[in-house]
């Protein structure tokens, strides 16, 4: 299967999964960054006008390039929201450099606050966000395309990450396969 086919077929399975999540009075991305910058509350405020969408489909790719350091300041709502917009911006946009999204993607999915990558379990990430088993087999399947097989002799991967991706992918009951 080719790159672009399975990319296709990723945005697929993450749209699907994620299709009627909300946002809701979760925090936004704007906001997120002017909470990163020690903004004043008035400031955040300001900044969580500039995000008028009502699906994270909505959200143009250069939004999300600009606001690339937001996930560590969403709350849960907000995390779960624009989570699948990260992952879909990094996918389309694989071959050039705003595809570097998946890196925070990666990072986010992978790590816990407070812990190491060894010690991060996706059950507690998966609880803390409320996230489906279909969200949870998405997640999988584009953590596995992001850093490669285990056995792809081209990865550059850490071992440590390829465990922590199949860690995910144990947890989400599917093993995925890249043949």
């Amino acid at each position: 299967m080719s790159n672009e086919t399975h990319i296709g077929e990723l945005i697929a399975e993450i749209t699907n999964a994620f299709d009627r999540v909300a946002r809701a009075d979760g925090t936004t991305l704007h906001e997120a960054i002017a909470i990163d910058d020690w903004k004043t509350r008035e400031e955040q405020l300001a900044a969580r006008r500039l995000d008028t969408e009502q699906r994270w489909q909505d959200i143009p790719d250069d939004v999300i390039v600009a606001c690339e350091s937001a996930l560590p300041f969403l709350d849960t709502k907000g995390f779960r929201y624009y989570l699948p917009a990260f992952m879909v911006c990094g996918l389309r946009n694989w071959e050039n450099d705003a595809g570097r999204v998946v890196d925070t993607c990666e990072y986010n999915l992978l790590h816990e606050r407070q812990k190491s990558l060894r010690q991060s379990d996706p059950a507690s990430i998966a609880a803390k966000y409320g996230l489906t088993d279909a969200q949870c087999k998405a997640i999988a399947h584009f953590l596995r395309f992001v850093v490669g097989n285990d056995d792809d002799e081209l990865t550059t991967q850490p071992a440590t990450t390829l465990q922590a991706v199949a860690k995910w992918e144990r947890f989400a009951g599917d093993r995925v396969s890249l043949t």
